[in-house]
């Protein structure tokens, strides 16, 4: 019986010497493909980050109803909560005069309209349809969207998006590990340089059709999505 016990106890050494070493082999993994890169952060972690948006007159109470919440939640901002608040943006431009814009889901992870028509507006209704939407993204979702999105994709609360998104396909394993922002940067510039009406999916080395690579876009709030974006005709 001691020697049963002995041997699962050695056993249990190696797998969390193993899992340690991987963790390990993980984060150096991550470390080289961030170097000569500004990592820099924007908050120390989800409390401070919280705390700074409660801070924020431009946010109305409803947003900050939930980010208290958050605070006896291991600053976790339930979907339902994300989903609320994206709707309250929806309506607030409906209580405009537009009609209800598109939900834009990806993975779950809403978007603002990336794509507005301008048609049949004025030059002057074209400047109000802009302000408008900055009014109501801000009071209504904007600092819940940042909490919600930063947890799901950028638990390093880098500052530059581009960073947190190559983090995120790292920590995923959805990228090479020699993959690299110098690597991703000439990826995005070929792909911004095409003039044939490809897709991003034809320039990069990450597959578009893993749904945890679309959550990190997504999360990471990358301009690669927006082709998959609705466009919004606000008069209808």
């Amino acid at each position: 019986m001691r020697s049963i016990h002995k041997v699962l106890s050695i056993i249990t050494i190696i797998a969390s010497v193993v899992s340690l070493s991987s963790c390990s082999k993980n984060e150096a993994e991550s470390n080289n493909a961030m170097t000569g890169v500004d990592t820099g952060k924007f908050a120390s972690g989800m409390t401070d980050l919280i705390d700074s948006l409660l801070d924020d007159d431009q946010y109305d109470e409803s947003q900050k109803e939930v980010l208290r919440a958050t605070l006896h939640h291991d600053g976790k901002i339930p979907y339902a909560s994300y989903s609320a608040a994206w709707e309250s943006y929806r309506q607030c431009l409906v209580d405009k005069g537009y009609t209800k814009p598109p939900q834009n889901l990806i993975n779950g992870i809403y978007f603002a309209p990336a794509y507005v028509s301008s048609e049949g507006l004025t030059e002057e209704q074209d400047r109000k349809l802009k302000d408008d939407i900055d009014e109501c993204r801000t009071s209504r979702v904007a600092a819940i969207d940042l909490a919600y999105r930063t947890q799901l994709g950028n638990p390093e609360f880098y500052g530059d998006p581009e960073v947190a998104l190559v983090d995120c396909l790292h920590r995923k394993n959805l990228v090479p590990q020699n993959y690299t922002m110098n690597q991703y940067r000439k990826e995005y510039d070929s792909y911004m340089n095409d003039t044939s009406g490809g897709m991003p999916e034809d320039w990069f080395s990450f597959d578009f059709n893993d749904s945890a690579v679309l959550s990190c876009l997504a999360a990471n709030k990358s301009p690669l999505i927006q082709p998959r974006l609705e466009i919004w005709k606000p008069l209808g």
